[in-house]
């Protein structure tokens, strides 16, 4: 889903969770700060949709059915266009090992 903000920029934000409700109040936030928003329901539709229309942010949950937001960092960064893209994790973890292990994946 592709939905255009007020934005004088039109900077594209990739936004990637499994969490409908969640979702769709994160866009709408955005949204309402001038972003255009991009959103995915997995890690699998979000490499897809990175093809077709790169981002210039990708905000990202941890945790996700199929593909958790670790493997779906990694993947990313293996691709020549995902090497670039800033990256944030969503999280509701808070230990040390896993800040540690995003930031090695490249987030």
């Amino acid at each position: 889903m592709f939905s255009q903000g007020l934005g004088c920029w039109n900077e594209k934000i990739l936004l990637v969770d499994d969490d409908i409700t969640l979702r769709t109040a994160l866009i709408r936030y955005l949204q309402n700060r001038g972003y255009s928003v991009i959103d995915a329901s997995s890690g699998i539709e979000a490499l897809t949709l990175i093809e077709q229309n790169p981002p210039d942010l990708i905000v990202s949950d941890v945790m996700m059915p199929e593909m958790d937001g670790l493997e779906f960092c990694r993947r990313l960064r293996a691709t020549r266009l995902g090497q670039l893209v800033p990256f944030i994790f969503l999280s509701s973890r808070s230990e040390v090992d896993d800040r540690v292990q995003g930031h090695q994946m490249g987030a």
